[in-house]
């Protein structure tokens, strides 16, 4: 990765963090909303549900009007929706919480495709994936620690009035930094057959890690508690996890620089797996944490170096669609958890999140043979 290609995606990685942060912050934001008198447990249901669909309907919408990028004008549109969104939320009638979100996940879904989109477009994609993740996941866990130690999370108000300072900070950077990226490369017609079905195969896999990995971990917390394992301090070992991952992730990306070559990823998919593993198993609090920490690790560089290759298949038109498929794994995957629950059969869920932890190394392995 060249010097000069690093502030404009350490930009579009700040950008993109600070649309992640709903979406890392939700069991926590959950709580704050619910520990309101004023709002009721359906309340937060619908403004998480309403987040998530304004994610995806910008997320999927944008490709789908040929946008390859946000230029720094839209760009800035979409921060500044987000900061009335977020601003105006806490004087929002109760019951009408989700129109705020609404608009929220909106925001955050175009500032998510800027993200993927500019590291797509990069001369080196897997560096690229790899910082952005990075940047994102040290970004999340340093905002869950100060939001954790500075009673950020007691009431809706306090916590929408420190995200909005958050947002204001990270997305003023990142917009300072971002430069719209060149057109990415379409594929050669020869190419077109193979690598058309290849990154149209990799984008399903997308769908399916997410269906199981944030699926999985909806419940997780709660799956273990209801064991009798009583984890303390869940946000401060969420921030631990988060921080840790961003910082193996950013060492990996200049390391690669350093010396590029062939990525692996049956290594991150192994770790994912023994991480669902051991927190559906888990007897104890400590071995709980330890997989945890071993599954935040495996998946962030599993998920860079995946949407990484998918990309180099056909950044034109793959990487523009990679957060849609994202998105729409992470929202399919919870339900599907919760009907698993309630119909008896959740370690069939469990199973198949850890067979789709390794679904990416068939894909890779096949890509390559083809």
């Amino acid at each position: 990765m060249r010097n000069s290609d690093i502030a404009p995606l350490f930009g579009a990685g700040l950008l993109s963090a600070s649309a992640s942060l709903p979406l890392h912050l939700l069991p926590l934001l959950i709580v704050a909303v619910v520990s309101d008198p004023a709002h009721s447990a359906a309340d937060a249901g619908w403004m998480a549900s309403a987040c998530l669909l304004g994610q995806l309907v910008v997320a999927l919408g944008l490709p789908a009007l040929k946008l390859a990028y946000l230029t720094r004008a839209r760009a800035l549109a979409a921060v500044v929706l987000l900061l009335l969104a977020l601003a105006a939320s806490p004087s929002w009638p109760t019951h009408q919480l989700w129109i705020p979100w609404l608009f929220i996940g909106g925001a955050c879904g175009a500032l998510q495709f800027l993200g993927t989109t500019t590291a797509a477009a990069a001369a080196d994609p897997p560096s690229a994936f790899a910082l952005r993740l990075s940047v994102t996941l040290l970004v999340s866990g340093l905002v869950i620690f100060g939001l954790q130690h500075s009673s950020g999370f007691l009431d809706y108000r306090s916590l929408a009035l420190a995200l909005a300072i958050f947002f204001a900070l990270l997305t003023g950077l990142g917009l300072a930094l971002y430069r719209p990226p060149s057109p990415p490369r379409e594929v050669p017609p020869r190419r077109l057959g193979a690598s058309g079905s290849g990154s149209l195969m990799g984008l399903v896999v997308v769908f399916l890690l997410f269906v199981g990995q944030p699926g999985f971990w909806a419940f997780a917390v709660q799956t273990v508690q209801q064991r009798g394992v009583v984890v303390q301090d869940v946000a401060d070992a969420m921030a631990f996890c988060k921080i840790a991952a961003g910082l193996v992730l950013a060492v990996l990306t200049f390391s690669r620089a350093a010396r590029p070559g062939q990525v692996s990823l049956v290594l991150p998919a192994l770790g994912v797996a023994s991480g669902v593993t051991g927190m559906a198993l888990a007897p104890g609090a400590v071995l709980f944490l330890v997989a945890m920490l071993l599954w935040e690790l495996g998946l962030n560089v599993l998920s860079a170096r995946l949407q990484a290759a998918v990309a180099l298949d056909n950044p034109a038109s793959a990487g523009a669609w990679l957060t849609g498929a994202a998105l729409l794994g992470a929202a399919t995957g919870p339900v599907l958890h919760a009907l698993a629950i309630e119909g008896g059969v959740q370690l069939a869920f469990v199973v198949y999140a850890c067979i789709s932890a390794v679904l990416p190394v068939a894909w890779a392995s096949g890509r390559r043979r083809i």
